[in-house]
């Protein structure tokens, strides 16, 4: 199988980079799937799960990553750019568990608000990230 370059970029810091053989993230249109030869694209991510195949890696072998959302290009290598991303063992679960609540409370203290409003958005975003992130501390909804 042909590798190429992945990079994943933060405002703070490179994430990860290395050779992999494939690349699958969530974006607007649903999870796609990336490899070597792809057609030259970028696409806005939503927030989801990043699954890394590893150059040479058995094919069981994945790497998964919350991410929150960002952009992704492709070309001869992918970059991806995101505001957070981070490993499933890094994953503080009491944490999350603590924010979802938070959000769920302020929801149903609320019913009335406005859809649109800024605040449901902001829940609604905390609610995703939330699941999200529970699901890669429990090794991603793939597996």
């Amino acid at each position: 199988m042909n590798s190429f370059k992945l990079e994943v970029m933060t405002p703070s810091k490179q994430f990860y980079r290395g050779d992999v053989d494939m690349v699958i993230v969530t974006t607007k249109e649903g999870d796609e799937g990336f490899m070597a030869g792809h057609v030259w694209a970028c696409k806005l991510l939503e927030v989801g799960e990043l699954w890394i195949l590893e150059k040479g890696a058995d094919k069981n072998d994945w790497k998964v990553a919350a991410v929150a959302g960002g952009f992704v290009e492709m070309k001869e290598s992918m970059v991806i750019y995101t505001d957070a991303v981070e490993w499933s063992e890094d994953i503080d679960i009491e944490r999350v568990l603590s924010e979802k609540a938070k959000a769920e409370d302020w929801l149903g203290k609320n019913p009335d608000a406005d859809e649109k409003s800024e605040e449901v958005q902001n829940a609604r975003l905390i609610l995703q990230k939330a699941e999200t992130r529970s699901n890669v501390a429990e090794g991603g909804k793939r597996h």
